[in-house]
C-alpha cells in the first residue's frame, strides 16, 4: 500500500495557523488539535490505515506527550512552544498534508 493511496484533505486553516512557528500557542490551540485527531480516529479516517504499526505507536506516544504537557503546564506555553508544536506535528503525521513554514 502506498502512502498516496488515499488523498489527504487540505488541512483546516486553524490547523495551519496553530502550526505556524510564529503563532504563540495557547491551551485552546492544543486542545483543538488533540480533538481534531480524536475525531479522525473516531471516524476511522482512511489515512490511519496507511500508517504502519510503529508509526501508529509513535503517533500515540506524541499524542500522550502533548496531552501531558498540556495538563502539566501551569504557565503559558511560550517556553514549551517548540516542544508542543513538534508533538502536534508528529501526531498529525500522515493524517493531513502539512508543510510548516520554517
Amino acid at each position: 500500500m502506498s502512502s498516496d493511496h488515499f488523498a489527504r484533505p487540505e488541512p483546516p486553516k486553524r490547523l495551519i495557523q496553530i502550526l505556524d512557528p510564529s503563532h504563540p500557542l495557547c491551551r485552546e490551540d492544543i486542545m483543538w488539535v488533540l480533538h481534531y485527531v480524536q475525531k479522525k480516529v473516531a471516524s476511522k479516517d482512511p489515512a490511519l490505515l496507511e500508517l504502519s504499526k510503529p508509526r501508529l505507536l509513535q503517533t500515540f506516544n506524541s499524542y500522550c506527550e502533548a496531552a501531558m504537557l498540556l495538563l502539566g503546564s501551569k504557565a503559558p506555553f511560550y517556553a514549551d512552544n517548540d516542544k508542543i508544536r513538534a508533538c502536534l506535528l508528529d501526531v498529525l503525521h500522515g493524517l493531513v498534508d502539512i508543510n510548516p513554514s520554517s
